[in-house]
């Protein structure tokens, strides 16, 4: 099966558990705000990545990759915008967005 005809659950899996730089840099660019925010975890990224992802347009994402030990650069979040789905612990492979109880209290 090729990159592209992944399902996205696959996607997340490479994202969290790879260590292939290339294969990490594809996943850097994939669409999907769950595989990007699964990559912002995973701490065989360098830190290239990791302050790409710091960057990241989703806020889900960038604020995911602030932690990251590998993240080299700062980056200043608006706490009024740091709701509990950003700030979600839950592992991506796990995530029942439209079930969880903070969702439904939004």
């Amino acid at each position: 099966m090729s990159f592209i005809e992944k399902t996205e659950m696959e996607l997340i899996q490479l994202a969290i558990t790879s260590e292939d730089l290339e294969l990490l840099e594809l996943l850097f660019k994939s669409e999907k705000m769950n595989v990007r925010r699964a990559l912002a975890r995973n701490k065989n990224i360098d830190a290239t990545l990791a302050n790409k992802l710091l960057f990241d347009p989703v806020l889900n994402v960038s604020y995911i990759a602030s932690f990251n030990p590998n993240t080299t650069q700062k980056r200043e979040f608006d706490e009024d915008m740091i709701t509990p789905c950003v700030k979600c612990s839950i592992d991506e492979r796990k995530l029942d967005c439209l079930n969880c109880i903070y969702f439904k209290n939004l």
